[in-house]
């Protein structure tokens, strides 16, 4: 051994010490056999009246079976100790390169082995160690005359020949465990695959049972329904051809797959006929994983609203009736089998829709490696059984018609094989977002900052080890700052492996662990973060395909994000206003202090991001996603051409920007934390006068319960003082009740947007503050709106002043309008009317996630007027429905010191006003685009 590998041994009057550092625990092992001699020798030379000790610590253990086999138990119990570490160890003499005889007292004994000398039959000692090992008589004899006596080297040699020879033995019977334990496995293998293969065998016998049970009624409504067609066509002797594609399927079921047990006898089913509406089956390949509520039942929901008749079940269920109704089957993540194998069969003869569906590169088998997929190792899964599990759902996606895929990264993998692949995301469906939102305004500060990192599975570690020692320096840094992590439930044991991170050691009482929980409840502990990480390892293959889903949840809850740069995280994150992208640990370091440092920052990017994620990530644009997928898969080529040319000019559409919220304060706020459909915004400037009027038509209307938010412009006037007591002597009408004024006069369309920021409702009514409401106003609109998809309801407006109603004026063409009140907004829902000019009122009601969709009201103060219009045409950009609500629901004030007269309708500001819209929507042909004032 070199002298970096030394083996040191210390020899007291009592104890014999062996310790292993630095010597690695192999090297010690292959050392053994020469090593061995040298402690029976030492038993040798010292008498029973003087016994010596020899101590071993723990990460010695694996000397002890060789030693007491060859000592025997009985010496072995008098002279061996086991020492749980080497600290307990006591009179240690480490020598150098000196001469060692200086350097300890006559008591111990050093003993070391050179390289020279490590080969040889008998023991030679370097001359710079001298022995000294004391004997009952007291006196000390130089082990340099021991190992120089010839009566002793004979023994020495058989001694090391024995020792050899036990090593030997020890080593052979490793082996043989080795070889036992390793055909112990195989066995083990060999009976999961029979249990596997039993499984199928059921699966199949009792798929083919259910479909032997439906034989008989596929026929015979085959057959009702041929004769029904023979009947109605008879007078014209055509009859149209039979339709025996479920006859064929069931023909093919009893020729090939006929079970081998007898039919059973089952009790009539009632077959349906074919109808108008499509039908789409969502199999789950993993029904009990969260997955399958981002895959499956999110995706059922936005094709339900797209109009399709939708069912999820899990893939061990799915039987031939299932197959039977179903035009289009959606597979996510199904392994490829013997059942499954019949369902795609069953699906080509009844002519249905293939889909495979995947959210993670899991159709490649040679990726399914530890060094790309770290999770392998963490989860303590096999290369074997994950590529084989990549390679059935490889069978099955070849066999499908078309994928859909969660990533462009992920779908560019996919259309190798299936060249028609849709990027269709993770999405969140309204529960979770209302469930987040709630869970944002119920969060109290304590002056803490949480960094929180929620993973769900022990899939991670690689990604969460290049943040780790960033986390580590930054908690001993700041004292107000905690990491929130995850345990399981019961056994509280973490998600994360920490032993793979002893950076986290030193700061474990700045760590918070939470339980975790199902995903419906995971909106609460988002909510609890103020900034959300989401490491990955960026170049690799399979975590560059990974969702935005570590994005968009936080983003909901109201949480600020920091993500690695993989491709899905750089196209949806814009770096420094929706959230930071770092890879470096300098950029976590940087990214972290900044948001730490930066409370505002943290909360406006946390507001920006919530916005950018409401359409994109949204249930709404889900269903405007599948409804034109699914419409392409009709049955002529012109469906699927103008499928392709909606999407494709989607595609080409540029990404709307983020809505201008100028700075604001609240000045009044109550918060009953309940539910509301319906927020009313009330935007005032100057308006004194008449504020009080508007309010008082909000606080009489129907819908109950109700939210209302104020935004005073920056006026000059006495409004906010009117407006704050008319809050506090009605804060109880209203579940959620906010005045807000902006730092400086913003505009219409800068006060607008602060009040839509603001609102915590899907529906949001817009009421200008010279304006009011009539009591069923927002009821009304409302309903029109509750089938979730509509971007904007309209009602007509009727035209009022100081002395009452305002009737219409006498027209060439319509000489008796003049007996009729003057009514605005009282035109069908039509979007290309837009083209010569707005015909839709500001007062109306707005999604939500409409506003967020186009960017908002657009703000500039010196082109202010049209903001409304500019929004109705960037939703009819993007074919987002309006509905007109053809009743009398709201009544717009005429008055000299109207917006309308006093600044839009001038020449000047109005020739801004135009060139902005215009340029904004080149489409637009305006009929009027002079100024023209309102009477």
């Amino acid at each position: 051994m070199s002298k970096e590998h030394t083996i040191l041994s210390c020899v007291t009057v009592d104890r014999l010490s062996i310790f292993d550092e630095p010597v690695p625990a192999d090297a010690l092992q292959h050392e053994f056999a020469r090593y061995l001699p040298f402690l029976l020798w030492v038993f040798d030379q010292v008498s029973d009246s003087n016994p010596c000790t020899i101590t071993f610590t723990s990460s010695c253990g694996w000397m002890i079976r060789p030693l007491r086999e060859m000592l025997g138990n009985q010496i072995f119990e008098r002279r061996i100790a086991l020492l749980p570490h080497e600290s307990q160890i006591s009179s240690i003499v480490v020598t150098g390169d000196t001469d060692p005889r200086h350097e300890f007292t006559s008591s111990a004994t050093v003993i070391r082995f050179s390289e020279q000398h490590a080969h040889d039959d008998d023991f030679h000692l370097d001359s710079h160690v001298l022995i000294r090992i004391p004997t009952s008589s007291g006196t000390d004899r130089s082990a340099l005359a021991w190992l120089a006596d010839p009566a002793y080297a004979a023994e020495r040699r058989i001694l090391r020949r024995r020792a050899a020879t036990t090593a030997a033995l020890w080593q052979s019977q490793q082996a043989q465990a080795r070889l036992l334990q390793q055909r112990q496995d195989d066995a083990r293998r060999i009976r999961t695959l029979v249990t596997l293969q039993r499984d199928m065998a059921y699966q199949r016998d009792a798929a083919l049972a259910q479909y032997d049970r439906t034989q008989a009624a596929y026929e015979a409504a085959v057959a009702e329904r041929d004769a029904a067609l023979s009947e109605r066509h008879a007078q014209s002797a055509t009859v149209p051809p039979r339709r025996a594609l479920p006859l064929r399927a069931v023909r093919y079921l009893g020729r090939r797959l006929r079970p081998r047990h007898p039919p059973v006898v089952a009790a009539p089913v009632t077959a349906q006929l074919p109808s108008s509406e499509r039908h789409i089956l969502f199999i789950a390949g993993e029904p009990d994983t969260p997955g399958v509520a981002y895959r499956c039942d999110r995706l059922a929901e936005a094709a339900r609203a797209a109009g399709y008749a939708t069912r999820v079940m899990p893939c061990a269920t799915i039987g031939g009736d299932d197959v039977a109704w179903a035009d289009i089957m959606v597979l996510w993540r199904v392994e490829f089998s013997g059942h499954v194998d019949i369902l795609l069969r069953l699906g080509r003869e009844k002519g249905a829709t293939l889909v495979f569906d995947a959210d993670d590169i899991v159709f490649i088998p040679h990726l399914a490696r530890i060094d790309v997929i770290d999770g392998i190792r963490s989860i303590g899964a096999t290369e074997e059984r994950i590529e084989r599990c990549f390679a059935d759902m490889r069978r099955t996606m070849l066999r499908c018609d078309l994928g859909f895929a969660t990533t462009r990264e992920l779908g560019d993998a996919m259309r190798v094989n299936l060249p028609l692949t849709h990027e269709v995301p993770n999405i969140f469906n309204d529960a979770a977002h209302a469930k987040s939102r709630l869970a944002h305004r119920r969060r109290i500060d304590d002056g803490l900052v949480r960094i929180g990192y929620a993973t769900g599975s022990r899939t991670h570690q690689r990604d969460f080890a290049a943040v780790a020692p960033v986390l580590a320096d930054l908690l001993r840094t700041y004292p107000h700052v905690r990491l929130v992590l995850f345990r399981e439930a019961g056994n509280r044991r973490p998600v994360l492996l920490m032993e793979e991170f002893p950076a986290l050691e030193t700061i474990a009482d700045r760590i918070e662990w939470r339980d975790m929980v199902a995903l419906a409840d995971l909106p609460d502990e988002f909510a609890r973060f103020d900034i959300s990480i989401a490491p990955l390892e960026t170049g690799n293959v399979f975590c560059e395909a990974k969702s935005e889903i570590k994005f968009f949840e936080p983003a909901l809850a109201g949480a600020a994000c920091i993500a690695s740069p993989t491709g899905p995280f750089r196209r949806v994150i814009r770096p420094g206003v929706t959230g930071f992208l770092a890879n470096t640990p300098e950029e976590w370091a940087a990214a972290l202090r900044n948001l730490i440092e930066n409370p505002g920052k943290r909360r406006r990017m946390a507001q920006d991001a919530y916005h950018d994620v409401l359409w994109h990530f949204g249930p709404q644009a889900q269903t405007q996603r599948l409804r034109t997928i699914f419409d392409g898969l009709g049955a002529t080529d012109a469906d699927a051409a103008r499928s392709a040319e909606t999407l494709l000019s989607r595609q080409a559409m540029p990404r709307a920007p983020l809505p201008v919220v100028p700075e604001s304060d609240a000045l009044f706020e109550r918060d009953l934390l309940g539910g509301a459909d319906v927020t009313v915004v009330v935007t005032s400037y100057n308006y004194s006068t008449y504020i009080l009027d508007a309010l008082d038509s909000v606080r009489a209307q129907t819908l109950s319960p109700l939210d209302l938010i104020v935004v005073d412009d920056g006026s000059t006037d006495d409004s906010v003082t009117l407006v704050e007591d008319w809050m506090t002597r009605h804060a109880e009408r209203f579940n959620r009740l906010i005045l807000r004024r902006t730092r400086q006069n913003a505009g219409l369309g800068g006060a607008r947007n602060v009040g839509m920021a603001a609102t915590e409702t899907p529906f949001v009514m817009q009421l200008d503050a010279d304006n009011r409401l009539l009591p069923d106003a927002c009821a009304r609109l409302r309903d029109a709106m509750a089938d979730g998809q509509t971007a904007y309801a309209y009602p007509v407006l009727r035209a009022f002043n100081a002395e009452g109603i305002v009737m219409g004026k006498a027209t060439p063409d319509d000489p008796d309008n003049a007996t009729r009140p003057d009514l605005l907004g009282n035109l069908p829902f039509e979007p290309l009317a837009l083209i010569g000019g707005n015909h839709v009122d500001a007062m109306a009601m707005v999604a939500k996630w409409a506003w967020a969709a186009v960017g908002g009201y657009y703000v500039a103060r010196d082109a202010m007027g049209w903001e409304d219009y500019d929004l109705w045409c960037g939703l009819a950009e993007r074919g987002l429905t309006g509905r007109h609500v053809p009743e009398v629901l709201a009544e717009y004030r005429h008055h000299d010191a109207s917006m309308t007269n006093g600044i839009t309708e001038r020449a000047a500001h109005k020739a801004r006003v135009v060139s902005l819209v215009t340029e904004r929507h080149p489409w637009i042909r305006l009929v009027a685009a002079e100024a023209r004032q309102r009477q």
